[in-house]
């Protein structure tokens, strides 16, 4: 497979030089050149991922990741895959929101809307070809029943209710509700719940409710997922499929309904098979792309 990448990167390296017309080239791979504004991109991020290397090893990581991103594109192009409608719609929403934040600091480094779009297709080609790579067909299979059980084990899948167990003073300060406004809190949540289990939906019972924030619709949350606690996840994960339960978890309530994270007719594994795939086998296939990567020769120009 290497052998066949290799035999394939004279291709996309003269589609890499077609991408850096228009733009003076910041260095070149094995020949052909790459674009100032994407080399400023790897520079800069070499930079925030160890602020006191010295210039040298800031450089050598920054020609690494130059090298790994020419080497994901030619094995995007060598095994002849694409992007769906869907990861092309991702790549442009994730460039509009970054361009949206940081655009004034993106442009004071030199860094083009159209560089950030090349890096960040780049990187859905990444994932098209660790998908590839670990198909059924591909070179080291993962089966799909692996997947779906790291899924099953690793994810949960609930719609919810929060209150909130603290008020702010005259000050602006968060301070503790009394046990009793807590109490009442609880037991209020505890008849919501009630009435779900009644027949009565998640969206209903949040309408009514004041001083909350709401799930009306399907969450799917992995157990990594550093916005909900540990304690939060394993005791959603506890519970029995279409149960509500009520539980406090710090200056929080919540109120969960927890849904099948494997019913087959919704599918919800198809959204997050990347995911499950990229977890469990994204450092192996990073030192595949840095093999890969070996053979492309980075010249600053």
């Amino acid at each position: 497979m290497k052998r066949w990448i290799g035999a394939c990167a004279a291709l996309v390296l003269l589609l890499a030089s077609l991408s850096a017309c228009g733009t003076d080239a910041g260095a070149e791979v094995n020949g052909s050149p790459v674009g100032a504004g994407v080399c400023l991109y790897f520079d800069d991020l070499a930079r925030s991922e160890d602020p006191d290397a010295d210039e040298a090893a800031r450089q050598a990581s920054a020609d690494k990741m130059l090298a790994e991103y020419v080497a994901i594109n030619a094995a995007f192009t060598s095994r002849g895959l694409s992007l769906t409608v869907v990861q092309k719609a991702e790549v442009s929403q994730t460039v509009n929101d970054l361009w949206r934040l940081f655009g004034d600091y993106y442009t004071n480094l030199g860094v083009t809307k159209q560089d950030l779009w090349k890096v960040k297709t780049s990187e859905a080609y990444k994932d098209a070809v660790m998908t590839d790579y670990y198909a059924a067909d591909g070179d080291e299979p993962v089966g799909e029943a692996t997947l779906q059980a790291y899924f099953s084990e690793n994810y949960i899948a609930f719609q919810s209710i929060t209150g909130f167990l603290t008020t702010v003073d005259d000050s602006g300060n968060a301070v503790a509700l009394s046990d009793t406004e807590r109490a009442n809190i609880v037991t209020s949540f505890e008849n919501m719940a009630s009435a779900i289990a009644g027949g009565s939906s998640v969206a209903e019972e949040a309408a009514k409710a004041s001083n909350t924030i709401s799930n009306t619709e399907t969450v799917v949350v992995s157990r990594a997922d550093e916005n909900y606690s540990d304690a939060f996840f394993e005791h959603v994960f506890a519970m029995e499929n279409n149960t509500t339960s009520v539980f406090t978890d710090g200056d929080y309530v919540f109120l969960v309904l927890r849904e099948d994270i494997t019913d087959t007719e919704r599918n919800l594994f198809a959204d997050y098979r990347t995911d499950c795939l990229r977890t469990l086998k994204g450092e192996e296939f990073d030192t595949v792309v840095a093999a890969w990567a070996e053979s492309y020769a980075v010249t600053r120009v």
